[in-house]
């Protein structure tokens, strides 16, 4: 079984499990953007969606009607620890506030409860150097879909035991999503890194960073 009709499989079962409630009325994903197959999609749409309303964290689709917004936000769904969201909201004066939340759950599938919630300033010449690497890495020409062929592929490319790295971001009225699954190297992994160890310093073991 691929690594992709697995996550769909158990992703459904969940949802399945935890019923219509998991779907909020806020969208937080435009449609067939993450799966070319709609039925692939609103699976997939649905359990990031759940898990970013767990974490009580605003849609960054939705952010980009306001065109002076400026966003950047990590969903990191490991399959045997927390999902993770780092958000960093660019200020009109060239600093930021970067946003840390965790939720309860362990395997990636049902959200849980929201566990840490930091938030923190950042400063001009930080918010510019995370700027910096989103221009270096082209962001925003990078695919959305799971593996680009032009970048190495990821750990455990065939079975579903890895985790899904998902950065959106929103900038002069324009919304953005890339997802990898577990990239050992690349531009998502470089962008998933700085924001959970170089802004938001958090302390994750090394076997947990997959």
């Amino acid at each position: 079984m691929s690594n992709s009709t697995a996550r769909f499989l158990t992703a459904l079962l969940a949802l399945t499990l935890l019923g219509p409630t998991v779907f909020s009325q806020v969208v937080y994903f435009p449609k067939l953007t993450l799966e070319s197959r709609p039925d692939l999609d609103n699976f997939v749409t649905g359990y990031y969606s759940a898990q970013l309303k767990a974490l009580e964290e605003p849609s960054l689709f939705e952010l980009a009607k306001i065109p002076t917004a400026q966003s950047y936000r990590f969903l990191w769904l490991r399959s045997f620890d927390h999902p993770i969201a780092v958000r960093l909201d660019i200020k009109a004066d060239g600093t930021g506030v970067l946003t840390t939340k965790m939720t309860s759950q362990k395997g990636g599938v049902e959200p849980g409860t929201l566990i840490e919630n930091n938030t923190k300033p950042v400063t001009a010449e930080q918010t510019q150097a995370f700027l910096k690497k989103i221009e270096q890495v082209q962001f925003w020409s990078l695919t959305a879909e799971t593996h680009d062929p032009t970048e190495p592929p990821g750990l455990n490319q065939n079975i579903a035991d890895g985790a899904d790295w998902i950065i959106e971001g929103v900038h002069a009225g324009k919304y953005h999503v890339v997802k990898r699954w577990s990239p050992e190297t690349g531009p998502i992994r470089e962008l998933g890194i700085a924001l959970v160890f170089e802004l938001a310093e958090m302390n994750i073991p090394k076997n947990e960073v997959y």
